[in-house]
């Protein structure tokens, strides 16, 4: 993993406004982890790239995350914090998905976790309950019964129930869940975390706000977009106030 530079954070902002979030999040991977290939991330399951994405965060703007959310209860706007290592389940291999087992009820499962191939095949889905099912068959590499073939499609709801239950224990990064209280009614609830959306959502407003400063900086002291890029946070700061408002 390398340091991104600002120049590394633009580009890869600047490329990847027309595309989807997962796309984006694969692209920013890339480019902080060169030794590895696009079709090497792809494959990755989806919590291992997760942690990546949470390691590539904490070196572009720290370990500390600030988040909102809606109270159900209230509707009051609370804010949150986490520290990137209270959420890491642990620091990736960066291997891909390995297979698995699963038996119950006389079937004997061999499985995958789900990887970023699968949530591109994914996008679009209306229907979060048909979506889950499709990703979960998909992960099926091969189903037995009572020691004869099976197909996937005979499988019953427990068994399925059963599969999405044992993925979930094996790559708990894939779904990270913030327990909260509301301070006004003391209502507790579960949000969901997505470090891809978050990450990207920090990453648009940093380059809006860079792209404002080198329009300033340039215009004051006639520097090219590259040298202004070059210079250390703390002195493009410096140069912006003497600048004034």
């Amino acid at each position: 993993m390398r340091n991104l530079n600002a120049a590394d954070v633009l580009n890869v902002w600047e490329q990847g406004l027309n595309r989807s979030l997962l796309q984006r999040a694969l692209m920013l991977l890339v480019t902080a982890f060169p030794e590895m290939g696009p079709d090497s991330f792809a494959d990755l399951s989806i919590g291992t790239r997760d942690a990546c994405l949470l390691l590539v965060r904490e070196r572009l703007f720290g370990s500390r995350l600030v988040n909102n959310a809606v109270c159900p209860q209230c509707a009051m706007r609370i804010e949150w914090e986490q520290d990137i290592s209270d959420i890491l389940v642990r620091t990736p291999g960066y291997q891909t998905a390995h297979q698995f087992r699963l038996e119950i009820d006389d079937y004997h499962l061999c499985f995958r976790l789900p990887n970023s191939i699968d949530m591109f095949e994914l996008e679009g889905s209306s229907n979060a309950a048909v979506a889950l099912q499709r990703l979960l068959r998909r992960c099926i590499l091969s189903v037995e019964y009572a020691g004869a073939f099976c197909d996937i499609e005979q499988l019953p709801e427990s068994v399925i129930q059963a599969l999405n239950l044992r993925i979930e224990e094996l790559d708990p990064q894939a779904e990270v869940r913030i327990n909260l209280t509301c301070p006004e009614c003391s209502h507790r609830w579960e949000v969901f975390f997505d470090i891809a959306s978050f990450l990207w959502a920090e990453i648009n407003e940093w380059a809006e706000r860079m792209l404002q400063t080198v329009h300033k900086l340039a215009r004051t002291y006639g520097w090219t977009e590259r040298e202004i890029l070059n210079l250390s946070p703390v002195r493009r700061q410096l140069y912006l106030g003497m600048i004034g408002p």
